[in-house]
C-alpha cells in the first residue's frame, strides 16, 4: 500500500503539514487562551521561545521521516527531508531577525 504513496511530492506535502500540525497542537493543548496564530506567535517571540518551539515541530517531522525510512518508502522520505531543510532555513532566517 505504501508503494502508491512513494512519491516525492507526497512527502513534501506531509513534510510541510506535520510541523504545522505540531505547532497547532502545541498551541491547542498548552496555550489555547491566546489568539491563534498572531497572539500566540507574539507571545512566543516575546518570551524568546519561538525558535525552540519551531525546532521541536521540525523534530517531529524528522521522527516521521525515520518512520517512513524504516518502511523503505524512500521517495516519500526524500520529500519529507526536503521540507525539513526548507523549515530549517526558515527557522534560521527568523532567528536572524
Amino acid at each position: 500500500m505504501l508503494d502508491k504513496l512513494d512519491k516525492i511530492w507526497i512527502g513534501l506535502l506531509i513534510g510541510v503539514f506535520i510541523p504545522l500540525f505540531s505547532f497547532f497542537s502545541y498551541w491547542l493543548f498548552l496555550h489555547s487562551q491566546l489568539n491563534f496564530p498572531f497572539g500566540f506567535i507574539r507571545y512566543l517571540r516575546g518570551a524568546n521561545t519561538f525558535q525552540d518551539i519551531a525546532i521541536i515541530c521540525v523534530t517531529v517531522n524528522l521522527l516521521v521521516f525515520y518512520l517512513f525510512l524504516n518502511k523503505k518508502v524512500y521517495d516519500l522520505s526524500k520529500g519529507i527531508m526536503f521540507a525539513t531543510f526548507a523549515y530549517v532555513g526558515v527557522i534560521f532566517y527568523i532567528s536572524l531577525l
